[in-house]
């Protein structure tokens, strides 16, 4: 893979997770809070910067399984797990950024 191969497959994947985080933030959240769904954990003691990052952990350790053996799950790829996890990091960052504000 050269340089700008890279630098395209990092693009592209950017893109796919730009367009997959808004579609399920559309199922999740709602249109005036995009938090909804991870506050929800407040029920239960736990604040939303955590309550993403066990969500994350979750992709990881589905990534490390997945990097060992097939799925089982075959309609979610090693790929979309992945996109997740990025997904979930650039939500923890938004939260963050949302809470200094």
């Amino acid at each position: 893979m050269t340089t700008k191969e890279f630098s395209r497959h990092i693009e592209n994947t950017f893109k796919e997770c730009l367009v997959l985080a808004k579609k399920k933030n559309a199922d999740y959240a709602g249109k005036e809070d995009p938090f909804k769904n991870f506050d929800s954990v407040k029920l239960i003691g736990v604040d939303a910067k955590h309550g993403i990052m066990v969500r994350l952990m979750d992709k990881i350790t589905r990534i490390g399984n997945l990097l060992e053996k097939e799925p089982k799950v075959v309609e979610e790829k090693i790929e979309d797990t992945i996109n997740d996890g990025i997904n979930y990091l650039a939500i923890l960052k938004a939260k963050i950024h949302d809470e200094n504000r």
